[in-house]
C-alpha cells in the first residue's frame, strides 16, 4: 500500500513539475521568469547595449488573443529593466534581424510603462504576448546624427520650395545665406565692431512674425562681434545706408539645433526683412 502511495504522489509530483514547466506551450523561461520564444535567431548578429536606440515591429495581445497594439516601427531607447522579465529584458536577448514572442506581465508593466493607467481587464495574473522583430540597432550617436541630417535635408527642401514660390532669382553666397536687396542705399559698407543701427521684422518661411521693431526703438548693435545670429553680422555688412534687404537665414545661421524660446523651432530658416538706418 505504501508503495502505491509513494508510486501516485511521484507521478503527481513529476506531472505537475512537466505542467508548470510547459505553462505556456514552445516557450523557454530565464532565470528571471520571463517566457520567451525564438522563430527567427541570429547568433552572431549585433545585439543592443543601454543608450543604443532599437527600431523594432511590436505587436502586443491579451490573454484572450485581443489585439492591443501593433506598431510597425517603433524607436525605443534601451534602458535597465524596470521590474524582473520585463520589456527590456526581452528587448536585450535579441540579436539584429531577430524575431521572437515574449510573456510579460501586464500588471507590472502597465505600472513601469503606462503611470499605472492599466486597462480595467488587468490583473495580477494577466500576461500579455509580445511579437517583436528586431529591425535596426544604433548607437544615440548614430541616431541622433541620422536625425539631425534628416531635418538638415528637410530644412534644405523647404528654403528651395520658398524660394520657388516667391520667385526669388537670387542664388545663395557661400554660407547659405540669401540675401536679396529691395531698395539701393548710399556709400561705404559698414565694417566689423561699427554701432549699426536698423530696422527690422523676423519671421519663419510661413510668414509668422516672431519679432519686430515696429512700434519700438530702432535695434542697434556692433556688427561682427557675435552679439546678433552669423546671418545679421554677414548679411547686415553688405548694407549702406538707407539700403533695404531680404535676409533668407538657415538655421546654421540662425539658432540651429537649440530653436529660440516658444516661436523659433530647432532647424527653423528665417527670414528678416532689414532696413540699415546708420552706422558709426
Amino acid at each position: 500500500m505504501k508503495k502505491c502511495i509513494t508510486k501516485t504522489v511521484l507521478c503527481l509530483f513529476i506531472s505537475l513539475t512537466f505542467i508548470a514547466c510547459n505553462e505556456y506551450k514552445g516557450y523557454k523561461k530565464t532565470e528571471s521568469g520571463l517566457y520567451y520564444q525564438f522563430f527567427t535567431e541570429n547568433a552572431t548578429a549585433q545585439m543592443p547595449e543601454n543608450g543604443d536606440i532599437v527600431s523594432v515591429n511590436m505587436e502586443i495581445r491579451t490573454d484572450n488573443d485581443s489585439i492591443l497594439q501593433v506598431a510597425k516601427i517603433m524607436t525605443v531607447m534601451m534602458q535597465p529593466s524596470k521590474f524582473q522579465a520585463d520589456i527590456f529584458d526581452a528587448l536585450s536577448m535579441m540579436h539584429l534581424g531577430d524575431s521572437a514572442s515574449f510573456i510579460i506581465n501586464a500588471k507590472k508593466y502597465f505600472n513601469a510603462y503606462n503611470y499605472g493607467n492599466q486597462p480595467d481587464f488587468v490583473d495580477d495574473e494577466t500576461m500579455l504576448w509580445f511579437t517583436i522583430s528586431m529591425k535596426n540597432i544604433e548607437t544615440s550617436a548614430e541616431y541622433n546624427a541620422k536625425q539631425m541630417q534628416m531635418l538638415i535635408d528637410e530644412e534644405k527642401a523647404i528654403i528651395e520650395k520658398y524660394i520657388v514660390d516667391k520667385t526669388i532669382s537670387t542664388l545663395p553666397r557661400e554660407s547659405g545665406l540669401y540675401y536679396i536687396e529691395t531698395k539701393k542705399g548710399k556709400g561705404k559698407l559698414p565694417a566689423s565692431g561699427q554701432m549699426c543701427t536698423v530696422n527690422y521684422k523676423g519671421m519663419l518661411l510661413d510668414g509668422t512674425v516672431f519679432d519686430s521693431s515696429e512700434g519700438r526703438e530702432p535695434f542697434t548693435f556692433q556688427l561682427g562681434q557675435g552679439q546678433v545670429i552669423k546671418g545679421w553680422d554677414e548679411g547686415i555688412a553688405l548694407m549702406q545706408k538707407g539700403t533695404k534687404a531680404l535676409l533668407i537665414i538657415p538655421s546654421a545661421l540662425a539658432y540651429g539645433d537649440r530653436g529660440a524660446g516658444d516661436m523659433i523651432p530647432p532647424y527653423s530658416p528665417l527670414v528678416f526683412e532689414v532696413e540699415m538706418i546708420d552706422f558709426k
